[in-house]
C-alpha cells in the first residue's frame, strides 16, 4: 500500500498574491455585467423627463449608474482594494494537502475542502482552480511544488 500524500507550504496573503487571483480565477468582463448600471440611468433619465420640482432622485439614480458603470470596469482594483482592507489581508496562510482535501489555515481563518466536494479542476497558466459547490479557490502555482500539483490534477 503506497504511503498516504501530505504536503504543506506557507505563503503571505499580500497584493501580488490578490490580484493572481483575481486575474486568473474571474470571468471576462461582459456587456452583460453593464445591465444594473443601464437600468438604473435609464430610470433616472426617464424621472428627469417628468414634470416635477424635485430632480434630486432623478440625478442621484444616473450618479448612481456612473457609479456602477465604473467599479464594473474597474472590478480588479476594487476587490483587490478590498481584500486588501480585510483582516485577513498580509497574513501568513499554511496549505495543507493531504488524502482527504486541501486545508487552509491563518489567523483569522480555518477551512478545509474535501475532495469529495470539487466539482471540477482546471489547470491555469499561473494555478489551478478548484471549482466546488460553493464557488472558486484558486491555488497559485508559486506555493505549490511540482508533486501537490500533480496530486491535485489526479482528482480531475
Amino acid at each position: 500500500m503506497s504511503e498516504p500524500f501530505h504536503q504543506s507550504t506557507s505563503f503571505k496573503l499580500d497584493k501580488a498574491h490578490f490580484v493572481e487571483c483575481f486575474q486568473q480565477s474571474a470571468p471576462a468582463t461582459q456587456l452583460k455585467d453593464y445591465r444594473k448600471a443601464a437600468i438604473i440611468g435609464l430610470l433616472g433619465l426617464g424621472l428627469m423627463f417628468l414634470k416635477s420640482d424635485n430632480y434630486y432622485i432623478a440625478y442621484f439614480l444616473v450618479a448612481l449608474s456612473l457609479i456602477e458603470v465604473f467599479s464594473v470596469k474597474h472590478k480588479q482594483a476594487w476587490w483587490v482594494w478590498r481584500q486588501l482592507l480585510s483582516k485577513s489581508a498580509h497574513q501568513k496562510v499554511e496549505l495543507i494537502i493531504n488524502d482527504t482535501g486541501i486545508e487552509t489555515k491563518s489567523d483569522h481563518n480555518n477551512s478545509q475542502l474535501l475532495w469529495g466536494d470539487i466539482n471540477s479542476i482546471e489547470q491555469t497558466e499561473q494555478g489551478v482552480l478548484l471549482q466546488h459547490e460553493k464557488g472558486v479557490n484558486y491555488l497559485s502555482n508559486g506555493h505549490l511544488s511540482e508533486e501537490m500539483i500533480e496530486f491535485i490534477l489526479q482528482h480531475k
